[in-house]
């Protein structure tokens, strides 16, 4: 058995395709793994909505442990092959959406890495990126982290768009659900929440200027599309580049409506800090369902966890 606490289990998609704008994302799972997941884990805990997990969480009640699902990005897999699976075992998850993936606006620049990682294009984008200081022996991942700006994705956006026909960057946005494919998933009492408009670095010192500009453009397309007001800010990427008392700092600045922001961090959320205000969350391994619950009985609680 888990001890007790309330364990949020990031994934991104759930899905049989492989695709190369994906693989080089990770946190996809094939529905039968996944599957697995949840039922050996419905044998050590409960399987909850991130709806009751909070609300217990606050209330100090977690008496056993409790466990939910959280999917990141919008990807369309999510409703296809995880909502089915999880209604069969009778619980809800959540999914953070970024609004300009799932309009159409704007492809994932991460995926766009992906693809290029696939078809010979990253050497290209090597020369693009040297008078921004890159060096060969850095790679492009972090290099794109630590010195992310609208020239960097510039770079990227030209070298994508000449490996990358029109026909295959259209077809590209399929990965992502549709407003009408999330609404669906709303109805079926899922919790939506705001990921970002574009997914970009919000938390690195190079763009975290943008914090609230991001979250709020995404809140405007949730509330007019869906008519949702998210409790929710789902903080992307999670690289601890800042002291998270800095983060906070922005966060409480940009935030109006008393939400939570929601980390990474691979933690059990145990103890409520009301003045705080953030949720851990856990991104499961590449593992079977009883190696996955090995692994979750070494995660640390956030008691005293300082980000």
């Amino acid at each position: 058995m888990l001890k007790n606490g309330w364990y949020i289990l990031n994934y991104h998609d759930i899905s049989w395709e492989e695709n190369p704008f994906l693989r080089g994302i990770g946190g996809s799972f094939p529905p039968d793994v996944f599957r697995g997941h949840l039922e050996v884990l419905s044998q050590h805990g409960k399987l909850v909505s991130v709806q009751e997990g909070f609300e217990r969480w606050q209330q100090g009640s977690i008496d056993e442990p409790l466990i939910s699902f959280w999917f990141d990005d919008g990807f369309a897999g999510v409703r296809r092959y995880a909502m089915p699976i999880m209604d069969s075992f009778g619980v809800k998850g959540a999914i953070s959406i970024n609004s300009r993936f799932t309009l159409r606006k704007e492809m994932f620049w991460r995926a766009k890495l992906s693809y290029l990682s696939q078809t010979d294009g990253l050497r290209f984008l090597r020369s693009r990126l040297k008078p921004f200081g890159y060096t060969l022996n850095r790679p492009i991942k972090a290099f794109t982290m630590d010195h992310f700006s609208p020239k960097i994705i510039e770079a990227i956006d030209t070298v994508y768009e000449e490996f990358a026909p029109e026909h295959v960057r259209d077809d590209a946005f399929r990965i992502f659900d549709t407003m009408e494919g999330i609404g669906i998933l709303h109805q079926n009492g899922w919790e939506i929440t705001n990921h970002s408009s574009a997914h970009y670095p919000l938390s690195e010192a190079a763009y975290i200027e943008h914090f609230a500009e991001e979250f709020t453009e995404c809140d405007e397309a949730l509330q007019t599309h869906l008519g949702i007001e998210t409790r929710f800010w789902v903080l992307p990427f999670d690289r601890k580049s800042l002291p998270l008392d800095d983060l906070l700092k922005v966060f409480y600045n940009a935030d109006t409506n008393e939400r939570h922001l929601v980390l990474v961090g691979n933690r059990v959320n145990t103890t409520y800090d009301p003045h705080q205000k953030i949720i851990y969350r856990i991104d499961p391994p590449y593992l079977n369902g009883k190696e996955l619950v090995r692994y979750l009985k070494f995660i640390p609680s956030n008691v005293n966890e300082r980000y």
